[in-house]
């Protein structure tokens, strides 16, 4: 809702098995802002960090290092504990922060991230079938500052949100509700008889802007392409499309406007290990790419 985590979806896919994934690509959602990780085979794989560099190649130009680099920690039960998002414009390093606290189940009860005032913190509030009921939004206060166990204390509550749910026959509304009880957000999600989701719509309660996604499925029962429509631009529809290889794992992503292909991106990996070596992303007006690499460090 409020609060989002920014975290590019390269990190998302970075190896595959026989038996899984790290990610999957349900609902397309490996390529926005929440993570999808797979915490089992995580696990199983006994990942400790994934590190991200960048680089970035103009048309006649050779390949340059940006100046940015990204971490990600897990903990051994193979859920995301912490994210750092460095990037050096040469005068002075911007830090981006992201703190992961779980239930002995797994289950998400606190993100932390750091903004331009200090740390704010979300906290989740779930009802007994697992879905979210209320967020709470703190300012923190920091205890330590030590990067690998930085320390915090939630320090004053900022704002907060509940949520509704209504269910009907394929269909299941959600009410977003302000910290004054009024509600104005609407969430629409729809079903086919298979129960996958075939629509999310969005509806803006105050100025009744309408966001729509609609889901489309291939015979593997993946995500096969998915479209995109904003009442604020009706005459823009935004289209992605997915290929797979034949042990699932996500091989290309095709982002268009108006059937126009905006950018391609491949993903290109280790022939023995399996492991994803780099990720190319094309913006096919400029042939600009960004090229994205990987180490992952292993748990002993």
């Amino acid at each position: 809702m409020r609060f989002s985590l920014l975290i590019f979806s390269f990190v998302l896919s970075l190896t595959f098995t026989a038996r899984g994934q790290l990610i999957n690509n349900t609902l397309g959602k490996s390529f926005e802002e929440q993570p999808f990780f797979n915490s089992k085979e995580i696990k199983l794989k006994k990942v400790k960090e994934i590190r991200c560099t960048y680089f970035q190649k103009k048309t006649g130009d050779i390949m340059r290092d940006l100046d940015k680099s990204s971490v990600y920690y897990f903990n051994e039960k193979g859920y995301l504990a912490t994210v750092f998002e460095i990037q050096d414009p040469g005068f002075r390093a911007d830090t981006a922060y992201f703190q992961y606290i779980y239930s002995p189940k797994g289950i998400l009860k606190t993100l932390r991230k750091n903004s331009y005032s200090g740390f704010i913190s979300t906290n989740y509030t779930y009802d007994s079938i697992g879905q979210i009921i209320k967020e709470e939004y703190f300012r923190d206060n920091v205890l330590r500052r030590n990067l690998s166990d930085p320390l915090f204390k939630q320090d004053s509550i900022i704002d907060f949100e509940t949520v509704r749910y209504k269910s009907y026959p394929n269909q299941k509304k959600k009410i977003v509700y302000n910290s004054y009880g009024n509600p104005y957000i609407d969430y629409i999600t729809y079903t086919n008889p298979k129960g996958q989701i075939i629509e999310i719509a969005k509806k803006l309660k105050m100025t009744s802007e309408i966001n729509e996604v609609k889901y489309y499925y291939n015979l593997n029962n993946q995500v096969d392409s998915i479209v995109k429509f904003s009442s604020l631009t009706p005459k823009e529809t935004e289209s992605i499309h997915f290929k797979y290889d034949t042990k699932n794992n996500l091989m290309s992503k095709k982002s268009y406007v108006n059937k126009k292909l905006i950018y391609q991106t491949e993903f290109l990996y280790n022939a023995k290990t399996g492991v994803l070596s780099s990720i190319i992303k094309q913006e096919v007006a400029t042939n600009l790419l960004s090229i994205t690499r990987f180490e992952t460090i292993y748990y002993d």
